[in-house]
């Protein structure tokens, strides 16, 4: 790692009661939604922002964790309409960076009867995905992350780099890890994004060598190295020396393997409207909850909750008004036991 690298984290060193809590880094695009045929022709769809870090990093925020978005974004109307969303969510944008004459990405979610969503993608070349591409841009995003006790990124984080910013930031977060940083990450695999499950394999091997907390979702596991059973998928992440390994099952619950002791927390039963943002908002619950104190047993059932109050709305990031309290929660957690 380059000398400019090795003086972030000694500044990080120095900033570690830095008031923000957890760094995100990925990339928020435009949303459209509930594009629907009627008639014979299209009514208007609904027009939003999201993106998996970006949507965590909303929920994380109303749970009142601080957090820090760091990605880039074009110098348009558009980015600055993401931009304010953010900030009006509290998440802090201090490290967003605005590239000039650039847009920002687009993606469009088409809903089976189900929920169940699927996803249409217009990112090639967006400000995120090459946010790193350079080395100014490397030590920026680098600056940025270092000052926080905690990181957070996904597998989409890692698939809309290239193949040597992706290696830049794996030397990064080595050396950041070793100075005493926390790593969370996601596993969100999205095929579109890698050249190969081959290649996807290897990058996710590296990144959970790397992680305090890896909350991985078992479908997205079974695609990317063909686990055959949950118990193999969890096996495979924790001897990659991984603390706290969360393995997400949708409606199943999810399991955990947590230095060697394993358990399972269920799901609630609901009627599922959308899927958008599940896995998104399930990160938010159990890590606002590890963060204020709680066991990995209550920080899941927390984060259930919270994901199957999602799901009973359209869109990634639904009303605050819907949103469960963490406190609720874990009271009526302590009443039931």
């Amino acid at each position: 790692m380059s000398t400019a690298a090795y003086s972030f984290l000694r500044d990080y060193r120095v900033s570690k009661k830095n008031k923000t809590t957890i760094a995100a880094l990925g990339e928020c695009m435009l949303e459209i939604s509930s594009l629907q045929a009627l008639a014979g022709r299209v009514v208007p769809a609904q027009i939003g922002f999201g993106g998996d870090t970006a949507n965590t990093c909303v929920y994380l925020s109303r749970l009142g964790v601080d957090t820090q978005y760091v990605s880039a974004l074009g110098d348009d109307c558009f980015s600055d309409w993401i931009i304010d969303n953010l900030k009006y969510e509290g998440v802090g944008t201090q490290y967003l960076h605005q590239f000039t004459d650039r847009v920002p990405g687009l993606y469009a979610i088409q809903l089976s009867p189900d929920g169940e969503r699927s996803f249409k993608y217009w990112r090639d070349g967006s400000p995120a995905a090459t946010m790193l591409d350079d080395v100014e841009n490397q030590h920026s995003v680098f600056a940025a992350l270092s000052k926080h006790p905690w990181v957070y990124l996904s597998g989409i984080s890692l698939g809309i780099l290239s193949n040597k910013a992706r290696d830049a930031l794996m030397t990064f977060l080595t050396e950041y890890r070793n100075s005493g940083g926390k790593v969370v990450f996601d596993g969100n695999y999205r095929p579109m994004l890698w050249g190969s499950s081959a290649e996807a394999a290897n990058a996710f091997s590296e990144i959970y060598t790397l992680s305090d907390i890896a909350m991985p979702t078992y479908e997205d596991e079974v695609e990317v190295f063909g686990h055959s059973s949950p118990d193999q998928a969890l096996e495979f992440i924790a001897m990659k020396g991984v603390p706290e390994v969360i393995l997400k099952l949708g409606e199943q619950g999810s399991r955990h393997v947590v230095r060697g002791f394993v358990g399972a927390v269920p799901a609630p039963s609901v009627d599922v409207v959308d899927t958008t943002s599940a896995g998104d908002s399930f990160n938010a619950g159990f890590i606002a909850a590890r963060l204020n104190g709680h066991d990995v047993e209550v920080a899941s059932a927390f984060a259930h909750r919270l994901a199957s109050t999602v799901v009973q709305h359209r869109g990634a990031i639904i009303e605050r008004r819907f949103m469960p309290s963490l406190e609720d929660i874990v009271g009526s957690l302590a009443v039931n036991n």
